[in-house]
């Protein structure tokens, strides 16, 4: 489809605009049916994970607005929006912004392959404009993959007002074959996980769990949360484990539900002498294993079981013809000379209204990225060679 047919489509597009539960409700069929049609669908596009996350981590379910486009009936995008008021630069703003929370850990929209080069953005600020009386500055893609659908469409269009940057790293390996998925491992860490497994081997019997479905998978959640909550991030730590907060239990509860019904769930334990020492909660989306959360007893740390664990996923991911990738979501600093996972880049973008408030942020944005954050790198590098030279002369 040509430039101009694009265009003239998009406008034809009968725009949708509701709220909350009931629009989310309203949307199912067509959620699925989109998502479904996706080449590279990711979890962020589910709507088992999007209904999860309205029904327990929203703070306002109802203030979260679906702008759907439909072409004959069916959804060609859907836009989950949420009205926020943020600081950019220092100005307070705003912002429409994807559903954002620290378990939400990438962001994206629903767009149909065939549209993911048209102007649906243009049509988004329009809609905005015209369907909510609400004052907005800008909108705020967040934590977007480079192969994202909102990415796709900010690059396509490249509206003036645009502001892209890079903020990280999501990490993933290639699961056509283990020495496909190690390569990147060096042979000094292979042999470390070799020494670690018969470390470990030598205190007992070592098995493993790869739970999916039923009270199989029901008891290994629970083993799962118990560790998770046995260290650090428990009552006794920082207090951050799931298991410490009914809403984030709630979520991942129902998380595990509604994907082991499509048997998209996935716990792995690794466990010695029965008892699990070290756990990780996968869902599957599309061709990739997720590892949403990991956990281990810190007792065992020596020995290593959530790297073992790994392995010994990586392994059943490799053996599974329906598993092409198994994603860390990020980029951890633990995977960094060690795994050394493949990678890919997250990005984030902000849309700004073409107002003096818009205008004004812009341009902070591009300053600090243009010469603020270089500098300060520039900054960091000269004070440590400065450093090493006060150290070499000492």
């Amino acid at each position: 489809m040509g430039e101009a047919k694009k265009h003239e489509a998009a406008q034809a597009l009968e725009v949708r605009v509701g709220r909350g539960t009931p629009e989310l409700l309203a949307l199912e069929k067509h959620w699925r049916a989109l998502a479904a049609s996706l080449s590279k669908p990711a979890l962020i596009h589910d709507f088992d994970w999007q209904w999860s996350y309205l029904d327990h981590l929203s703070s306002d379910p109802e203030s979260i607005v679906y702008i759907s486009f439909f072409a004959n009936d069916q959804a060609v995008a859907i836009f989950p929006l949420s009205r926020v008021r943020r600081s950019v630069g220092r100005l307070r703003l705003w912002l429409w912004e994807l559903p954002k929370h620290p378990h939400l850990v990438l962001g994206d929209m629903l767009v149909a392959q065939e549209w993911s080069r048209s102007d649906l953005i243009r049509r988004l600020l329009q809609t905005l404009d015209e369907r909510l009386d609400l004052p907005w500055d800008g909108l705020h893609f967040h934590n977007m993959l480079e192969d994202s659908m909102a990415r796709h469409l900010l690059l396509s269009e490249s509206p003036a007002l645009v502001h892209l940057e890079k903020t990280g790293q999501s990490m993933y390996f290639q699961c056509g074959n283990l020495e496909t998925a190690l390569a990147n491992c060096s042979k000094r860490f292979k042999q470390n996980l070799r020494r670690q497994s018969r470390k470990l081997a030598q205190q007992g019997t070592v098995s493993l769990t790869l739970a999916r479905q039923g009270t199989e998978l029901d008891a290994a959640f629970t083993e799962f949360l118990r560790l998770e909550s046995s260290g650090w991030k428990g009552r006794n730590g920082k207090a951050s484990a799931i298991a410490c907060h009914p809403r984030l239990l709630g979520f991942y509860r129902e998380l595990k539900d509604r994907f082991a019904a499509n048997n998209a769930c996935l716990i792995a334990l690794q466990k010695l002498n029965g008892i699990a020492i070290a756990a990780q909660l996968c869902f599957l989306s599309g061709s990739t294993l997720y590892i949403q959360k990991i956990a281990y007893d810190e007792a065992w740390k020596a020995e290593a079981p959530g790297n073992q664990l790994l392995l010994k996923v990586l392994e059943h991911a490799c053996d599974n013809p329906a598993i092409s990738h198994v994603s860390l979501i990020t980029g951890p600093a633990w995977a960094v000379g060690r795994w050394n996972p493949e990678s890919c880049e997250v990005w984030e973008a902000y849309v700004f209204k073409n107002n003096l408030r818009g205008l004004g942020a812009l341009t902070m944005r591009r300053i600090k990225t243009r010469l603020w954050e270089p500098g300060k790198m520039l900054w960091k590098r000269v004070r440590g060679r400065l450093k090493s030279g006060e150290a070499s002369t000492a």
